[in-house]
């Protein structure tokens, strides 16, 4: 009997088959490396996410404004003491805030936005993306600013004191002229050799120095008090009649007519008497100096459903529009942008209150101004006041 080759004993392709189905020592090696690798690349990987997240929220806690921290998802990672301080109502125990949420629930419109009426105060808000916003990982920080009302107006009060401290020569030298001219008017009507139409005429001129003083303390006056807006229903009528009662006297001298023309069954508005004959008063002297003799000036006054947005105006605010209408030399683009600057006038003269006095009655009433004018042609003021 022959006897048996071990290595015949395994066909060909059962050997084959047999040796493919271990893998090797160098194979096996390679596996556990790469996988060893992987594992330590993805936990590095996470141990730096975590320490950025965990950096960023220190920041965002840290930030002296209110501001939060999101992920691309909206869900809210971090806010800060200002931010839970600011959203009075929310209840911050919530687990996973969404930011779309939040907002729904505060009643904000859409960021970015700007001057929205919040706690006595204007808040402004925007958002700034850290990465790629439509990404889940994401991330974004949104800041938040608010201004209360009382620190805004002690702000524009402390400016309004400096620029008037900076004037200081300049109005010395507006209220000394009608000073010296009402002295000389007093001498000369002390006279007794004066003869009455001299004397009328004196007169005149002494009571128009009187009003032009008068005028300028006024306005002082105003630019260095912070405005009240205390309101109460005010009839046109009447607020035209005063106005122009007060314009009396230059109105007279230049022959000027005036036109009024006011929208039927409105004969009331809601607003504070005293600072609305004050701005119609500086529109209408405006008026007169820069017209010329014998010409004309419209009042208008209807109402208006305001379109569109404002800094302080909501949309389809309803109101009431005063405007003054002259033909006088007009304003150039660049005189109309300087025109709410105070101290800023090209009339001798003037003391550049005028305007700026408006603007801010204006927003005492949280309304608009609007100023139209082409040289030659005139110049138009409209005045939204909401109702």
């Amino acid at each position: 009997m022959s006897r048996l080759n071990p290595k015949s004993a395994v066909s060909p392709g059962h050997k084959r088959h047999w040796e493919s189905s271990w893998p090797s020592l160098d194979a096996m090696t390679e596996g556990a490396i790469s996988n060893t690798t992987l594992k330590l690349a993805f936990e590095a990987k996470y141990a730096e996410t975590q320490r950025l997240h965990h950096r960023l929220h220190r920041l965002v806690k840290s930030l002296p404004s209110p501001a939060l921290l999101y992920n691309g998802k909206g869900r809210i990672l971090a806010f800060n003491q200002e931010a839970q301080s600011l959203m009075t109502g929310v209840d911050w125990k919530k687990a996973k805030w969404h930011v779309h949420d939040l907002w729904d629930c505060l009643g904000w419109p859409p960021v970015p936005f700007t001057s929205w009426e919040w706690a006595e105060g204007r808040l402004t808000c925007w958002d700034c993306p850290l990465d790629d916003p439509d990404l889940p990982s994401g991330l974004s920080i949104r800041y938040l600013k608010h201004e209360s009302v009382a620190r805004k107006r002690e702000s524009d009060h402390t400016h309004r004191l400096a620029l008037l401290g900076e004037k200081t020569g300049r109005l010395a030298h507006d209220i000394r002229n009608p000073l010296a001219s009402i002295e000389w008017f007093a001498t000369l009507l002390g006279r007794d050799e004066q003869p009455a139409p001299e004397r009328r005429e004196l007169t005149h001129h002494l009571i128009h120095a009187i009003r032009s003083l008068d005028g300028l303390v006024s306005n002082l006056l105003i630019f260095s008090t912070p405005l009240q807006g205390q309101r109460q229903r005010v009839n046109l009528s009447a607020l035209f009649d005063d106005v122009e009662l007060l314009a009396t006297y230059p109105l007279r001298k230049k022959r000027l007519t005036i036109h009024r023309h006011r929208e039927s069954n409105l004969h009331e508005m809601t607003g504070n008497e005293q600072l609305l004959k004050q701005a119609l008063l500086n529109l209408l002297l405006n008026a007169i100096h820069a017209s010329m003799p014998d010409g004309h000036i419209w009042i208008h006054c209807r109402r208006q459903l305001k379109s569109g947005t404002g800094a302080t105006v909501a949309a389809g605010a309803d109101g009431v529009i005063l405007s003054m209408r002259d033909e006088g030399c007009g304003m150039s683009d660049e005189e109309r942008k300087k025109a709410f600057q105070p101290f800023y006038s090209n009339r001798k003269g003037g003391t550049g209150l005028g305007l700026p006095i408006v603007k801010d009655i204006v927003h005492v009433h949280q309304g608009m101004i609007d100023i139209i004018s082409h040289l030659g042609k005139g110049t138009t003021v409209e005045l939204f006041l909401p109702q």
